[in-house]
């Protein structure tokens, strides 16, 4: 600014502050970068619900986000009064949501074996919350552990065992221990562990979803039994090679073995 310049070379004050201001700014925006590492990016806090939103984060059975799960907030007190999403590919969703009573639920559907299943996500945050309020409400997909006893929710995240007798010929399925031996991974990928499994016991009802081959023994004389799948026009072996149906027909969530013994 040739304007402001006094006689000998001096400069007016409003332009000694202009590259000092510019200065002061750059130092600013250089230690403000500096305390953002690489690549980083800024979310919102997500420990701190939203009136009138309820969101949350959504992970597989190793931590990872879990994309495109589904998402269902149900109203406490009103019946098929829902609101329906999916989560991002980062596990992440986001809703709104009007006042009353609400809680959520999610489930996440698996191709494995050429089946489809469909699995109930663990709620981290089991109770109801006011929708003016909002919350956060994040889920995870468990293989085993016993399901919320909370807004109908009841069973195990596992697949059970149910086991018959050969009609006529074998009646005491309650003293016959039966070995899984995985095939493969299970559902989620990961790799599975042989598991002893009697009748009749906890263990039974919460087995984690894979493909197995399943042998029997008959536990007072120890003798190997025969086995078969039950109504799958099987002929009876000295072990089974399966994955988990429906418990029935149409059945979501809800996972079992049905196996059908007898003595050789």
């Amino acid at each position: 600014m040739v304007g402001c310049v006094r006689k000998g070379g001096q400069f007016c004050p409003e332009q000694k502050k202009q590259p000092i201001m510019k200065t002061l700014l750059y130092a600013a925006l250089a230690l403000l970068s500096s305390c953002i590492p690489p690549h980083a990016h800024v979310h919102p806090d997500s420990d701190s619900p939203k009136k009138g939103i309820v969101s949350g984060r959504v992970v597989d059975t190793s931590g990872k986000p879990l994309a495109n799960a589904d998402i269902v907030v149900n109203n406490s007190q009103f019946y098929n009064n829902n609101i329906l999403g999916k989560t991002d590919a980062n596990g992440h969703y986001s809703l709104s949501v009007n006042a009353g009573s609400w809680y959520v639920r999610g489930t996440v559907t698996v191709r494995f074996d050429n089946k489809t299943y469909v699995l109930d996500l663990f709620p981290e945050t089991t109770g109801a919350f006011a929708g003016t309020e909002g919350a956060i409400r994040n889920l995870r997909w468990k293989l085993t552990g016993e399901k919320p006893k909370e807004f109908g929710m009841s069973g195990h995240y596992g697949g059970s065992l149910d086991v018959y007798g050969a009609i006529g010929e074998f009646f005491d399925t309650d003293n016959v221990e039966f070995t899984f031996k995985p095939v493969g991974t299970l559902i989620d990928g990961s790799t599975g562990k042989t598991l002893t499994v009697k009748t009749g016991d906890e263990n039974a009802k919460d087995i984690p979803l894979g493909k197995y081959t399943v042998t029997a023994r008959y536990l007072p004389t120890n003798q190997p039994m025969l086995l078969r799948q039950r109504n799958a026009n099987q002929s009876y072996k000295n072990s089974v090679t399966a994955s988990f149906d429906p418990t029935y027909p149409g059945a979501t969530g809800s996972y079992q073995l049905t196996l059908e013994v007898k003595l050789p």
